[in-house]
């Protein structure tokens, strides 16, 4: 049998960094995830444009999103930190409501993010 040739992945080395953004939006009223992933595009393609966009490597990670809370995570390369951070402070209007996005900081994984911003622990609960 042949086996397919696929390419192989890049080696750690070679890929591009990333940083994960907690995020924490005040508002009056509670705002949708899908409303939240058009205003955060929109206003990336405002103020970095098309290519500083592509070069930020912008991915909204939709599991970590809670509604409740209003908080989520996005994640960026390292580059571009501060270009995605000041987008989103000038963010003030989700649809007809007033918000403000806060950042609540950076961090280099997910689990890390969860941990420090999100306030979950790291063990476990075991019940016996």
């Amino acid at each position: 049998m042949d086996e397919e040739k696929r390419p192989k992945p890049l080696p750690p080395s070679l890929r591009g960094r990333r940083r994960y953004l907690a995020f924490h939006i005040i508002s009056e009223e509670k705002v949708l995830l899908q409303d939240v992933i058009n205003t955060i595009w929109h206003s990336l393609l405002n103020f970095l444009g098309e290519t500083g966009t592509s070069r930020a490597n912008i991915r909204i990670i939709k599991d970590t999103y809670d509604e409740k809370r209003q908080m989520g995570i996005l994640r960026c390369s390292h580059d571009s930190v501060e270009g995605v951070r000041t987008a989103l402070a000038l963010i003030q209007r989700i649809g007809d409501t007033r918000v403000v996005f806060r950042v609540l900081g950076i961090s280099g994984s997910i689990k890390a993010t969860k941990i420090k911003f999100f306030g979950e622990s790291r063990l476990t609960e075991f019940t016996r």
